[in-house]
């Protein structure tokens, strides 16, 4: 069994894909690419580390530097991307899964090559959603202002030392235009989800988290420096549910989804002409 002490002074111990073999990584790479319903890859037991020997490690609820979000979309988020702040275990794991060992593994599987990650951790960091939270179903934002790079790949890393499905809060893939789920992945602990998001990449937890459960992970996400060829998404996040809305506020809801739309075409409209993205 991996010792805490050993795990703290030795990052290497923290994840196995440094000892995956060229034919593991092979069928990986297959797997990802004819996965539904967009490029993804499932690691069950990706964390060595099990729950009891990180006990106590995961930031409570009542943790005073949790930044929180109240909208819809988002219900019962919290989050914090302060390596600072964080634990140092779980800040070694963000940069262990930033380290170029890390990206050369992500690049052999997903086939996307010089793969940069986010020092900043915008959007992304350490996640806990309350009982009832949800992330609405929804594609990512593709650029990324801050540094001018285009986003490729997400990472989910569950840290939830029980779970099953009951629980609600699991990760759900979606088809593009479907009105259901094509895959739906329990979030239990040491799960990773790596899947290539742009703009058909449709995810997210429409089924609320039950009573008495705490939805906790780690998501981090890598980007190029050049445009893809087909058009990825832009600066939005495009929310593909709503929720209920009455009155006043549904012709709020049909206004915005008329102007997003019309972002998104602009949006196509400077792809086609940007002459720096990647030859098809």
């Amino acid at each position: 069994m991996t010792t805490l002490s050993k795990i703290t002074s030795d990052r290497i111990d923290l994840f196995d894909f440094r000892n995956y073999s060229p034919e593991f990584l092979g069928q990986l790479a297959s797997q990802f690419q004819t996965a539904e319903p967009f490029p993804h890859v499932v690691f069950e037991n990706f964390l060595n580390p099990g729950p009891d020997e990180m006990a106590g490690v995961y930031p409570a609820p009542e943790w005073p530097h949790w930044n929180k979000r109240n909208d819809y979309y988002q219900s019962g988020k919290m989050y914090c991307r302060d390596t600072d702040i964080l634990p140092p275990l779980i800040a070694s794991m963000f940069y262990e899964l930033s380290s170029p060992p890390f990206l050369r593994f992500l690049e052999s599987v997903t086939g996307i090559e010089k793969l940069i990650p986010d020092p900043y951790y915008e959007g992304g960091g350490l996640h806990c959603s309350r009982p009832g939270g949800i992330l609405a179903p929804h594609t990512d934002f593709h650029y990324y202002d801050r540094l001018g790079l285009f986003r490729r790949i997400n990472l989910l890393l569950y840290l939830n030392p029980v779970w099953e499905e009951s629980f609600g809060g699991c990760l759900e893939l979606w088809k593009k235009g479907s009105q259901k789920p094509t895959k739906l992945i329990v979030p239990k602990w040491g799960t990773c989800v790596i899947f290539r998001t742009d703009d058909r990449s449709v995810h997210g937890f429409s089924t609320p988290v039950t009573k008495d459960f705490w939805r906790c992970s780690i998501a981090l996400y890598y980007y190029s420096s050049r445009e893809t060829a087909h058009f990825s998404g832009d600066t939005n996040v495009y929310w593909q549910q709503h929720g209920p809305r009455t009155g006043f506020d549904r012709l709020r809801i049909r206004l915005y989804r008329v102007f997003i739309r019309a972002s998104r075409r602009l949006s196509q409209m400077a792809h086609q002409t940007n002459p720096n993205k990647e030859p098809r």
